[in-house]
């Protein structure tokens, strides 16, 4: 059979990739590994493919709007975009057949997808064509990318938040195709279970770290003990991310400023997606749209004497994820976010305030401001929300599942009243044309709007 021609993308300089619904459209019959796969360089373009989707000019509901939509939610950001849709985030209010939440919900199966067609067609190519480890360091970077997309579509259309709820995701882990396109949604603990599984084979088979825009063992642990945070697993996040720390992969910087202007040089980056002068055009990367909308309201209060508010943004304008110097890159992952992690699994799982307040306070008197003044756990609690905020604005909704997890959602945002605001709805398109789901399998308070 003819072999389909793969052209090999030097990883995240994306180009256009075009943004389809993997669930309404059959893939080509002709995908195996005879004619996709012919060596190992097919493969390794083949995971190319993976990190380009993330960043590419038609996926900017993945790089981009996993900044704006959970920033605009919170109201650290005060819009996702213009028109109508748009508009539902900054109130909370979305309707199941907003567009935007659809295509969100459509990029993260895209790269799910796409992952599971390098572990199925890479698996079934031999062994003898690959080199060294170069097979299993591929496959163990598609797991990881499947764990990132699995967890990022929980988080957003899942009640993440309970463990005993029957409303996860629909968890896919073979290609789709028109026999298995139609698949009833998981339960929540049975998407952690493979999220954590995926990960747990990304420990073992991705390769070490070397470059903080590809998937490493470093990046994997790094996001288990996040997920472990979110179960409410708290010990075992507080070892893992102490694991991250002390692991002499990376470091902290010296100061908050270098943590940005150094780009891919900076020591403490664990996961981040960049361009260089060549990709980050106007028709490629779409933050150069940021200006004005840093949020005014609770989040410009917070920041207003902190240090780092002159590298998170200026008056209405974005700037950390806006940085021109460095192309506009996207931060999944630093090393300052695992001592967050730490510093939260400690004081939720019963720890001293002494042995709390170690992690905390290395990031803020990295930051200039001192070990935190709290004398209770509470308070505490508030502190470290507070440096979530401040530390980690804008960077992969930190400051919004931060605010669901330590309960100060609704506080800060009126518009908030509900936990069933916390999740976006199970887009349309994927009701109507997933022939397991129903309109009873809509998320709570979507139902009649």
């Amino acid at each position: 059979m003819k072999k389909i021609l793969i052209i090999t993308i030097v990883l995240f300089f994306a180009t256009s990739c075009e943004l389809t619904d993997v669930v309404e459209n059959n893939p080509p019959n002709n995908l195996v590994p005879e004619n996709v796969i012919q060596n190992e360089n097919d493969a390794k373009a083949l995971l190319n493919g993976v990190y380009t989707t993330i960043t590419s000019r038609t996926s900017a509901f993945y790089y981009m709007y996993t900044e704006l939509i959970p920033s605009t939610l919170i109201g650290s950001m005060s819009r996702v975009g213009f028109g109508t849709a748009a508009g539902q985030f900054a109130t909370n209010t979305m309707t199941f057949d907003n567009t935007n939440v659809r295509d969100y919900w459509l990029i993260f199966y895209k790269v799910i997808d796409l992952s599971n067609n390098v572990i199925t067609l890479t698996e079934a190519f031999p062994d003898s064509e690959f080199t060294g480890n170069n097979k299993s360091e591929i496959i163990g970077e598609a797991h990881f990318l499947r764990a990132m997309a699995t967890f990022d579509a929980l988080r957003y259309y899942g009640q993440f938040f309970d463990q005993n709820s029957s409303l996860g995701i629909v968890l896919r882990t073979e290609p789709s195709n028109f026999v298995n396109r139609s698949k009833a949604r998981s339960t929540v603990a049975e998407c952690y279970a493979q999220i954590i599984s995926d990960l747990d084979k990304a420990i073992a088979d991705a390769p070490d770290f070397s470059v903080s825009y590809r998937a490493s063992k470093t990046s994997a642990k790094a996001l288990k003990a996040k997920v472990l945070l979110f179960q409410g697993k708290y010990a075992e996040a507080a070892v893992l991310a102490d694991e991250v720390i002390n692991g002499g992969v990376t470091s902290l910087e010296a100061d908050y400023e270098s943590v940005f202007s150094k780009g891919l040089n900076s020591n403490e980056m664990i996961l981040m997606a960049h361009r260089d002068e060549n990709s980050d055009v106007d028709d490629n990367n779409r933050k150069r749209f940021y200006s004005g909308r840093a949020g005014t309201t609770w989040f410009s209060t917070l920041m207003e004497t902190d240090p780092r508010k002159p590298f998170t943004f200026s008056g209405a304008t974005v700037l950390k994820t806006n940085d021109a110097d460095n192309f506009r890159p996207t931060y999944f992952l630093r090393l300052s976010e695992m001592y967050l992690i730490k510093a939260e699994a400690l004081a939720m799982s019963g720890a001293t305030l002494a042995d709390a307040s170690v992690p905390l306070n290395i990031v803020r008197n990295r930051a200039g401001i001192g070990d935190s003044p709290a004398t209770t756990l509470d308070e505490l609690k508030d502190d470290i929300f507070n440096e979530i905020t401040r530390e980690l604005a804008f960077e992969n909704g930190s400051e919004w599942f931060a605010a669901i997890r330590l309960g100060k959602a609704m506080t800060l945002k009126p518009a908030i009243t509900s936990s069933n605001q916390y999740i976006l709805p199970i887009p349309e398109e994927e009701i109507t044309g997933n022939g397991a789901l129903t309109l009873a399998d809509q998320n709570p308070g979507y139902e009649s709007i």
